[in-house]
């Protein structure tokens, strides 16, 4: 224990022989136990273990309440006076994991865990109700860490999700700013060239222009940057031969006008109208780029949302017919801000998979966790690697076939057998909690499927197989 000033005495058989847990012993069993227990007293709020401590002794809480927090949970496990905690028999513990204090003053007796093995055979009942005991405690722990993994994963896409919703939102915002400048600028020259005295011919010729720079707009053809240039560079030799700025030259060349087109103004309005014209056609050439990003920003955040729907299945019963290709492209598009330029995504789909009976959103999990992992194991990888993914799915008698790989360092022969095994993981201390394939598996078999995994050095595949009707 990490208080080792906490006081010491020994620890009486009628101390024990009173609590449920050595409920049936004999005296003679009972006296046994006790004389191989130390008691320690803490004081309340006193550490008892920290975590990393070796855990080398069996615990029965004779007074008050320790409590107990792994360093990843924060849910606390509580052992009252009366239940038994640390190294029970046949576990595999070898140090703390959390940390554990008093929450009162509190009583421990301790037994060194080199007695355990005779233990069971000297005290069968209690070795019973402590094999249960640490049953319960690795389900416990189980469903806690699956828990947290959900919330770290959920945390995971929900940056993701973020970074990918700001940049629309970030656009829509600044777009919105600059059409409120815009429009104002353009409602002044409106008001300023209402006043002025035009003749039919120039009305028509800048209803003419305007209705060019809408046109033009709606086509969003690009510009070669050499033709553009030398349209500017017109314009704005134009303008400054009738008298004005050539500001404004490169706004009437975004806007697709050419001399040909604006050059007549001159013999129809004097040079101050003209610029007043002029900005008011740029001005509306300004509001359409700036409604077609409000727009495309607003499709964008749109798509997220519905992929986010999708993705969880909102407003659908748990179990329906699922789209399953549908539900790997969500999961894929949940994962969009991870793939950059160095990944490549080679996806080759049926496109005409029967709909397979499951839990939409459960087999969402299945593909967020080895995509997860195919990225983070592409992610790994050198700079100048080969980082492929790689997604493929078809339809097989009676089954739907998903296969998700990587090009990877792969997973070594002598542990693939383990891969899905509860909190095994290949990755480094604090990357992984050795859950993600477990979850999968547990998944894979409740819809009644299978799965199946190949690897190799630069190529790591995992095979679901879905049965349909």
């Amino acid at each position: 224990m990490a208080s080792m000033n906490a006081a010491l005495d020994s620890v009486a058989p009628e101390q024990l022989r009173g609590m449920e847990l050595f409920e049936g012993e004999c005296p003679v069993t009972i006296a046994w136990i006790a004389s191989r227990m130390v008691a320690h007293t803490f004081a309340s709020g006193e550490q008892m273990v920290k975590e990393g401590d070796p855990a080398q002794s069996f615990l029965v809480v004779l007074e008050g309440e320790i409590h107990f927090q792994r360093y990843e949970f924060h849910e606390l496990i509580i052992v009252p006076a009366g239940q038994a905690t640390g190294v029970l028999p046949f576990s595999l513990m070898k140090t703390w994991a959390g940390r554990g204090w008093a929450a009162v003053d509190s009583r421990v007796a301790a037994m060194d865990a080199s007695h355990l093995r005779e233990l069971v055979y000297r005290a069968p009942l209690l070795a019973q109700r402590l094999v249960s005991a640490m049953t319960e405690r690795t389900r416990l722990f189980t469903r806690m860490q699956e828990s947290s993994n959900r919330l770290v994963a959920l945390g995971k896409l929900s940056a993701g999700l973020a970074h990918e919703l700001n940049n629309p939102a970030s656009a829509a915002v600044r777009s919105a700013s600059r059409l409120r400048g815009v429009l104002a600028r353009r409602f002044k020259g409106a008001v300023a060239l209402r006043g002025q005295v035009l003749s039919p011919e120039a009305r028509d010729l800048l209803s003419e222009l305007g209705e060019l720079i809408v046109t033009r707009a709606q086509c969003q053809q690009p510009m070669d940057s050499l033709e553009k240039a030398d349209r500017e560079s017109e314009l704005a030799e134009w303008l400054e031969r009738v008298g004005l700025s050539d500001e404004l030259a490169g706004g009437l060349a975004d806007a697709g006008l050419t001399l040909d087109e604006v050059g007549p103004l001159a013999a129809l309005l004097p040079a101050e109208e003209i610029e007043i014209g002029l900005g008011i056609l740029q001005a509306d050439h300004e509001i359409l780029c700036l409604a077609h990003e409000l727009e495309d920003a607003s499709i964008r955040i749109s798509s997220l949302v519905e992929a986010v729907k999708a993705y969880s299945y909102m407003d659908q019963n748990p179990i329906a017919d699922v789209d399953v290709e549908q539900g790997v492209q969500v999961t894929l598009r949940m994962f969009q801000h991870r793939i950059h330029r160095g990944i490549t995504v080679c996806q080759s789909l049926s496109g005409n998979l029967p709909r397979v009976r499951a839990n939409g959103s459960a087999l969402n999990q299945i593909w967020t966790n080895l995509i997860d992992n195919a990225l983070d194991a592409l992610e790994s990888l050198p700079k100048g690697a080969e980082r492929v993914l790689s997604i493929r799915t078809q339809a097989e008698p009676g089954a739907v076939r998903v296969e998700i790989g990587d090009t990877g360092r792969g997973i070594p022969a002598e542990v693939q057998a383990r891969i899905f095994d509860p909190f095994f993981t290949t990755k480094a201390v604090g990357e992984g909690a050795g859950l993600g394939l477990a979850v999968v598996q547990r998944i894979v078999r409740s819809h009644k499927a299978s799965m199946s995994v190949k690897s190799r050095p630069g190529r790591t595949v995992f095979c679901v197989h879905l049965p349909h009707r």
